[in-house]
């Protein structure tokens, strides 16, 4: 038995850096228990995971009115202007959006929100959520909306398209902190 541990290159257990990517043993494929949801080990991937399931909810706006976006004037034509849905620095730690809720509308429609990440000119397409509005009196809906994982106070804004352009709607997104 002794023989097999002092052959063994890997005995001292040393740790790897955190959030290695080195790759090049085991133990930097598994990680170290500092690793973080900025890391590729498989600690990390749980840590982030584990953050993801039970981490608390959170909204924005908070307590206030929702966002108001507007659609192109033409049929599934997107909003000219960006509206600015989370702004830039408004949330200090890594996240991600879960969902959006869909309060208000203007028209009986078909619409596409699309919310991009980024600085002001460089925006990237961060998701898509599509919905209907068969009657003004129905309830807001909650539709799921996942997203990459961000880094700290990036920049979230949207735009909207709709069948017959020129509607409206309201919504916040929910996210989570990671």
């Amino acid at each position: 038995m002794s023989n097999i541990i002092i052959n063994c290159v890997d005995v001292d257990f040393l740790k790897p850096l955190q959030n290695s990517a080195a790759n090049t043993t085991l133990r930097d494929v598994i990680g170290n228990k500092t690793d973080d949801e900025n890391g590729n080990s498989i600690y990390s991937k749980l840590y982030t995971l584990s953050d993801h399931v039970h981490g608390v909810q959170l909204c924005i706006p908070d307590k206030a009115a929702g966002i108001s976006v507007t659609a192109g004037a033409l049929a599934w034509a997107l909003s000219a202007a960006y509206t600015v849905v989370i702004a830039t620095n408004a949330v200090d730690a890594p996240f991600d959006i879960h969902m959006v809720h869909v309060g208000t509308f203007t028209a009986n429609d078909v619409y596409q929100l699309e919310l991009y990440s980024g600085a002001n000119g460089a925006e990237v397409l961060a998701a898509q959520v599509r919905f209907s509005r068969t009657n003004n009196t129905n309830p807001g809906s909650i539709l799921p909306c996942i997203t990459p994982l961000f880094p700290a106070n990036t920049q979230i804004k949207a735009k909207l398209a709709s069948a017959a352009g020129s509607s409206s709607c309201n919504f916040s997104v929910m996210y989570h902190n990671y």
